[in-house]
């Protein structure tokens, strides 16, 4: 482990170039660049979907999608560290906004005693060769996870170690946090060429975690008129939007990404399409876009739906959301 001023200048330099050129942020130059610059040779990039499960690792030794052979599908049921992680970043909204420093050591989280006979060790040493580990949490429900190991003639992590890589979670989750709005940027870009090809007017982008990326006047104005003018100038791109999951019809597991759907609420019809951006890795990250149109002739006051069933919850919700609530 080096830890000098130099080595953070290169390294910041290096990232910084990375999150302009990049396909991928979290990649085997992210690792590179770590090891040559603190000496960190022994680190391995975990990746989630957004709902904990599986999907990948890139480690020194390389990368290695989930199949029946992983080492970590068997290990998965009993990896406590990754539990926690999970846990607090679904408590702490996680995204890739977030750069205050969230980091999981090993030895905190298992009590030193049980931890020599722990699974964790007998995975660490088995896999990598290695005994003590100290794991970064990134991303959407913490969907990245950075993990740094070290053997057991190395010793645990020391103090000042441990506010080092608190460092190094600041410079990597503000270059991804960059990354993300550039990504996202180019990705909004696309999808509004689409829209106004598509000759509609107003709309709404947003990504699968009920943040607005990007609307129109138009669509604010009709947002509005359904549901008041305080909800309509809520909409943000770093906040979630309160309203957006019943309009997408989630429940925490995302809308079906193949297919269009189509609902209508008091006199607008919104149809809702899905923008796929998938990783090596295995993540998929998915946007919606929004249309909105107005109906030429009211009909009834009840809440319709096209091409969707509704459940008696929505229905419910649906039939309060027009008598003007949005809460």
């Amino acid at each position: 482990m080096k830890h000098d001023n130099e080595g953070q200048k290169n390294f910041f330099s290096e990232i910084s170039e990375h999150q302009i050129s990049a396909k991928e942020f979290f990649c085997t130059v992210l690792l590179d660049s770590l090891n040559k610059n603190f000496g960190w040779r022994k680190a391995v990039i975990s990746y989630f979907d957004t709902h904990g499960k599986f999907l990948s690792w890139t480690s020194w030794k390389g990368i290695m999608i989930d199949c029946k052979e992983h080492p970590y599908r068997h290990f998965a049921p009993k990896d406590i560290i990754r539990y926690q992680i999970y846990e607090d970043a679904v408590r702490d909204h996680l995204t890739y906004f977030n750069v205050t420093p969230r980091l999981y050591k090993a030895t905190d989280i298992i009590e030193p005693y049980a931890y020599e006979h722990s699974e964790m060790v007998h995975f660490l040493e088995e896999n990598f060769e290695c005994h003590y580990s100290m794991t970064l949490a990134f991303g959407i429900n913490a969907y990245i996870q950075l993990s740094f190991l070290k053997s057991e003639e190395e010793g645990d992590f020391t103090e000042e170690e441990t506010k080092q890589l608190e460092e190094i979670y600041v410079y990597v989750a503000n270059a991804y946090k960059n990354f993300k709005k550039y990504e996202q940027a180019k990705i909004v870009a696309d999808i509004q060429e689409e829209i106004i090809a598509s000759g509609e007017r107003a709309y709404l982008v947003t990504d699968d975690f009920m943040h607005i990326m990007s609307h129109n006047q138009q669509a604010q104005e009709y947002i509005a008129d359904i549901l008041g003018n305080e909800v309509a100038n809520q909409m943000s791109s770093s906040v979630p939007c309160s309203w957006l999951p019943f309009l997408l019809g989630t429940s925490g597991e995302g809308m079906p990404v193949d297919r269009v759907e189509t609902r209508v609420i008091k006199d607008y019809i919104f149809k809702i399409y899905t923008y796929k951006q998938s990783y090596s890795n295995g993540i998929i990250d998915c946007y919606h876009w929004i249309t909105i149109s107005k109906k030429e002739e009211k009909k009834s006051l009840e809440f319709k739906s096209q091409d969707v069933t509704l459940t008696p919850m929505e229905q419910k919700v649906a039939n309060l959301m027009y008598q003007g609530l949005t809460y």
